[in-house]
């Protein structure tokens, strides 16, 4: 029970709450009581009492929608063997951050199924090496007994194993607490997460895990092997005597490009391999191509072909083309060997299907809007915001009215007729991002502001370099 007898007025959690939905804390809500002129709101002791019972509330109600959620994956694909996708996320960037977040999402449903939250700091840990400076006293083992169930503490080792650690746990439990097994993982390759995963068989030896790639990840790996690339041999003279970089060679603009058609080819071929390795070496052989030597047989034909080459074949007037887009052979020799690691058959075949793991980085984004990135929080604040996200995502504003009823929090009328309204215009507003001409007109909205920035740099010249004036 959770009110008056407990000494926690409603208001109070009701303020600590709404502090919490938009990533705020007691700092906060005592800045906007103040301005406000309110009088002064909950104590620090008061303020974490009602984060556990947030804490609890959130749990409940997160767990079950996960469940629920593991059940309509099941539904959806008809067996208890189902694919999802795992991504890990941290709360501060590079890898030295103390908190960090393992998701799992069913690929059919989208709908969150398991959460795990790593720390590996707590700060009464902290505090109790200035105190006890001897551990073997019978003072820090009594305080230790009595510390452990509260402990913030729950990951050994560095920011980057979190994800291997958390996707471990998740894929252990996934039988007992989900009634699923995860035969079919979505990953990003950034970590060892699969590999280890694979070598912890949670399934028993005799079951194997099959890895999907991500598509979006895979189209990375062209534009990091090249940037790879072009700082290697920056210096370097290749066959016909230049350097690698330079006006008409291998420039970032020229790397961005081959970068997003080799992504277009996957997508457009995310349901046969041949057509999409084909597609893939089109893309080399047309930068190669010159007018003396023209290589457009792997390009598409006709008259909407993306090729200008096989467009001015159709009306019969190659006469009248000339390549303007040739890269010199030298170059394209030297990014070949990238083309062929990347279109090699058994990475291609990860990505039939042209899974994403957008939901994941949606996701992600989601939980940091609970807790700011730019404060310290501590595991228990970390915890409620991925719960509140796991809760939003799968259910929107109706799953955190169900949290306002488990912290015995009345919901009114017109509480209930807001959190609704907003769902129906999230709703809208995703329905509309998605049509076609809202996609194209975001597109070319992008190539415009591209545009008129590159004709500001030349305006405007050097202006900006580190140390350079």
């Amino acid at each position: 029970m959770v009110g008056i007898k407990k000494n926690v007025p409603t208001i109070n959690r009701r303020a600590v709450f709404a502090m919490r939905m938009i990533g705020k804390g007691a700092k906060s809500l005592q800045k906007f009581s103040s301005y406000m002129a309110l009088p002064a709101p909950v104590s620090q002791k008061s303020y974490d009492k009602i984060n556990d019972k947030i804490l609890r509330a959130t749990t409940v109600v997160a767990n079950s929608c996960m469940k629920k959620a593991a059940e309509e994956e099941e539904l959806l694909t008809g067996s208890s063997d189902i694919m999802v996708s795992g991504d890990g996320t941290w709360k501060t960037r590079g890898h030295s951050s103390l908190v960090g977040v393992c998701t799992v999402i069913g690929a059919e449903s989208g709908k969150v199924i398991d959460i795990d939250v790593m720390s590996s700091y707590c700060k009464s840990c902290e505090v109790s090496k200035k105190l006890y400076s001897d551990k073997s006293k019978s003072s820090y083992q009594q305080w230790q007994s009595h510390h452990a169930k509260s402990c913030q503490k729950n990951h050994f080792g560095s920011a980057g194993k979190m994800e291997v650690e958390g996707m471990k746990k998740i894929f252990r439990r996934s039988v007992a607490e989900r009634g699923v097994r995860y035969l079919s993982y979505i990953g990003d390759g950034d970590a060892s997460t699969f590999k280890d995963v694979c070598e912890d068989k949670p399934y028993g030896i005799n079951t194997t895990i099959e890895k999907v790639e991500c598509v979006g990840h895979v189209q990375k790996r062209m534009g990091t092997r090249l940037r790879k690339l072009k700082k290697d041999m920056k210096r370097k003279k290749l066959a016909d005597g230049k350097t690698i970089g330079g006006r008409g060679r291998l420039t970032d603009e020229l790397i961005k490009k081959l970068t997003t058609y080799y992504g277009n080819a996957i997508r457009k071929n995310k349901n046969n391999l041949f057509s999409m390795r084909k597609d893939i070496w089109a893309i080399w052989m047309h930068f190669v191509s010159t007018d003396a030597d023209p290589q457009h047989h792997f390009c598409p034909t006709g008259e909407n072909s993306w090729c200008k080459y096989n467009q001015a074949k159709f009306k019969n007037s190659l006469e009248k083309f000339k390549h303007k887009s040739s890269v010199p052979r030298a170059v394209m020799d030297m990014i070949k060997p990238i083309f062929k690691a990347l279109s090699n058959p058994t990475l291609l075949k990860r990505c039939l299907g042209g899974k994403t793991q957008n939901t994941n980085e949606s996701l992600n984004s989601l939980i940091w809007n609970f807790c700011s990135k730019s404060t310290n929080s501590s595991r228990k604040i970390a915890q409620i915001a991925t719960n509140l996200a796991c809760i939003s995502y799968n259910n929107g504003e109706k799953g955190i009215l169900d949290v306002l009823k488990e912290l015995e929090l009345d919901t009114g009328e017109q509480q209930v007729r807001d959190s609704l309204l907003r769902d129906k215009e999230r709703i809208k507003l995703a329905e509309r991002c998605c049509q076609k001409a809202t996609l194209e007109a975001r597109k070319a909205k992008k190539r415009l502001k591209t545009a008129e920035k590159k004709a500001v740099v030349k305006l405007e010249g050097k202006i900006y370099s580190s140390g350079a004036f």
